[in-house]
Order: C-alpha cells, then sequence, then structure tokens
C-alpha cells in the first residue's frame, strides 16, 4: 500500500490508515521515503526533452483547427470567441498520465526487487551468524564441561579418603593409561578412560576389579568417555581389591577379559 500511497491511488480511508500506521512504526516512513525518492531517480532517469519542432506543430494544428476570422462578420450578431477544440490536448495529457503512473510502477517493481534481494541477503547473514552463536555455545558448553571434569578430579585427588590408581598400558608399544579413584571405606570407584582410544564399530571398553588372582566384572563403560577427562561413577561397590583394569570385548561384555589394555594395582 505504500507504493500506492506515493502514488496518491488510494482512497481517504486507506490512505488515512497508511498515515496512521506510519505514525506509530517510524520504519514505515523511511521505506515511504525510500520508494519516493527511487520514483524520482526513475522519473528524473527515464524523461525525455520533447523535440524542438514539437512546439510549432502544436501551434499550427491549433491555427488549422480555429475558423477563419471572417466567420464572425457574416454573423455580427454573433459575439461569441473562437472555440479551440481541446480533445487532441486532452488525449495526449492523459497518455502522458498513464505513462508517468506506468513508469512510477515500474521503477515501484524494480525498488521492491532490490528491497527483497537485500532483504534475503540480510536474513542469510542473520542465519549464519546464528548458527555461528550456536557453535560458539556448543564449543563453550563442551569447554565448561572439561573444565568440570578436570575440578572433580583434582577433588579426588586431594581427598585423603580417595586412592588414586593410574593404570598404565599392557599391550607394548600403545601408549594408554586411565585412572581410577577408588574409596576402600566406602567402596565407592570413579574411572576416568585419559588416554584410550574410541572403541571400534561393535566394541566396547568392559572394566574389572582383580580379587584373590581373579576378574570380577564391574559392568560396561561408554564409548564416548574414551580419551577425555570425563569421569564416571562405577555402580559396583569395591571394598576390596588388589588391582583395577580394563580391556575391549564385543559389546555387551564378557564373562572374563579377552584383551587387556590398561592395567593399575591397588
Amino acid at each position: 500500500m505504500l507504493d500506492a500511497y506515493a502514488l496518491g491511488a488510494l482512497s481517504r480511508e486507506d490512505a488515512a490508515a497508511v498515515e496512521a500506521a506510519i505514525v506509530l512504526h517510524p520504519e514505515l516512513a523511511a521505506e515511504l521515503h525510500a520508494i519516493q525518492e527511487a520514483m524520482e531517480q526513475y522519473a528524473a532517469t527515464a524523461a525525455k526533452q520533447p523535440p524542438a519542432h514539437l512546439q510549432h506543430s502544436i501551434w499550427n494544428a491549433i491555427q488549422a483547427a480555429a475558423p477563419p476570422a471572417d466567420a464572425y462578420a457574416a454573423d455580427p450578431l454573433s459575439s461569441r470567441p473562437a472555440q479551440i477544440p481541446l480533445h487532441p490536448a486532452r488525449t495526449g495529457s492523459t497518455s502522458w498520465r498513464w505513462a508517468a503512473l506506468w513508469a512510477a510502477l515500474l521503477g515501484s517493481t524494480v525498488l521492491n526487487i532490490v528491497l527483497f534481494s537485500n532483504g534475503n541477503k540480510v536474513r542469510e547473514r542473520q542465519l549464519a551468524l546464528n548458527a555461528e552463536v550456536k557453535a560458539m555455545q556448543t564449543q563453550q558448553q563442551s569447554l565448561a564441561a572439561v573444565v568440570a571434569d578436570y575440578s572433580k578430579a583434582r577433588d579426588m585427588m586431594a581427598d585423603t579418603s580417595m586412592q588414586t590408581i593410574i593404570m598404565h598400558t599392557v599391550v607394548k608399544g600403545h601408549p594408554m593409561a586411565a585412572t581410577v579413584y577408588w574409596s576402600k571405606a566406602s567402596g565407592a570407584t570413579y574411572v576416568a578412560m585419559n588416554a584410550l582410544p574410541a572403541p571400534p564399530q561393535g566394541m566396547q571398553y568392559q572394566m574389572w576389579v582383580i580379587k584373590g588372582g581373579q576378574p570380577v566384572s564391574m559392568g560396561m563403560l561408554p564409548g564416548h568417555m574414551a580419551n577425555s577427562p570425563g569421569m564416571q561413577k562405577v555402580d559396583m561397590s569395591v571394598t576390596d581389591a588388589e588391582a583395577f583394569a580394563i580391556s575391549l570385548e564385543k559389546e555387551g561384555g564378557n564373562p572374563t577379559p579377552t584383551d587387556v589394555y590398561v592395567l593399575g594395582k591397588a
């Protein structure tokens, strides 16, 4: 409706509604100003200077259409002035008016296309910025989790009731390590797979406690904990242990370890 308002083509009611909206929303005033400027620029660009001989042609046509001067002498009672037909001039004015209207509409269409294109670019940039913000938030959350894990590990090592057991690799040529925090008094056990590679597809890490020389399964460990400072509390309570170990097994585990990766004595 702003285009039609700029052209003066709205009814009084619609024009009043547009003016009220402009008062409430200043951005519409800026939009209307941009439309008017675009129309003026287009009109100035598309304007054509009439040829020099046009004035003489119009005057000759007027003289040709006027009655001869002696027509009034034949009728002395007639005092009517000469009537100059204005139909051709009115037709020309209408044509020019329609041409100006079409030029303004074309300019408005071009302006809308430009504004639509610019709006799409702004929206695309906004989406890209939103994606960057989400990525930064995800990275920040990951860093916060790492800091929390390190802080928890520090507290575990500082706790005199917790025993810190480093499980070193038993596979030659493959440096691996994990950490167990164990409270013999309470039986609470925490494990961190600090330097264990991610398990292959279909495989899973299994934790063991060695008692009386025999391995006892403490359950399966989630693969996402591998090669990270994250720690997890083991559900099984352990009040007596000679050592702890982690083996790589098929998903679901085995009753006895088949491929031990790390081992640490209590």
